[in-house]
């Protein structure tokens, strides 16, 4: 059982050590300052954006 357990501790290790390795590649530090386009768009192309929306009744008759 310890060597199931062992081996599971350095599995969870390798995977834990790869993903803390994917995240600081895809979210730089706030030091940098820089924007890599993450961001909600701000400004002229967001501007008049999209029409608003129009309440439609269901078709159908009442049936009375």
């Amino acid at each position: 059982m310890t060597d199931a357990s062992d081996a599971n501790a350095d599995l969870k290790a390798k995977m834990r050590e790869a993903l803390d390795r994917k995240n600081a590649a895809n979210h730089p530090s706030e030091a940098d300052g820089q924007s890599h386009g993450h961001e909600k768009a701000h400004g002229p192309e967001v501007a008049g954006g999209a029409a608003p929306k129009m309440h439609r009744r269901k078709a159908g008759g009442g049936g009375a």
